[in-house]
């Protein structure tokens, strides 16, 4: 059966010997499944998703068409927001200019058309456009708010390969 002195063995490893093993290294007391979990600690007042619609404003299902996930489509937006940031020192994602956040939708719109596969372009080029969609979700004063703004668009022009 289970022994007490075995219990008090993991006690002491996960209390008193993995932190100490830990502490010397890039993220200390990090050793999973006794990590602390910050992230979930606090939230943050505001955050936002990304869609993608069609020329006629119609959501894309971007898991069907692009075999992609939607917070796949998120990340890289916002990897590209992050790489445009130093541009506007000072300001966060949400806040960078019209411009720039159509600079980086541009760039995500087109991941998404270089990453589509050959079965599936010809969809694709049906739709006209794709627009990125921008929806920013604010906590304040004990309401929620939403706001859509198309941040990005992009006219779908047929590959050398599909043309005739």
């Amino acid at each position: 059966m289970f022994s007490f002195h075995y219990h008090w063995f993991l006690v002491l490893l996960m209390g008193i010997a993995i932190p100490l093993l830990t502490a010397k290294t890039e993220k200390p007391g990090e050793f999973y499944p006794f990590s602390n979990f910050p992230m979930y600690s606090t939230f943050e007042p505001e955050t936002y998703y990304v869609y993608v619609t069609d020329g006629a404003g119609k959501p894309v299902a971007i898991g069907t068409l692009f075999s992609k996930s939607p917070s796949d489509v998120k990340k890289i937006y916002d990897r590209k927001l992050s790489a445009l940031k130093p541009r506007e020192k000072g300001k966060r994602k949400l806040e960078l200019s019209p411009p720039l956040k159509a600079e980086a939708a541009d760039e995500t719109l087109q991941w998404l058309e270089d990453n589509i596969s050959n079965a599936q372009r010809s969809e694709m080029m049906t739709l006209g456009k794709l627009r990125l969609h921008e929806v920013v979700i604010v906590y304040r004063d004990g309401a929620i708010s939403k706001s859509d703004v198309i941040v990005g668009e992009r006219a779908l022009a047929p590959s050398p390969a599909t043309q005739p």
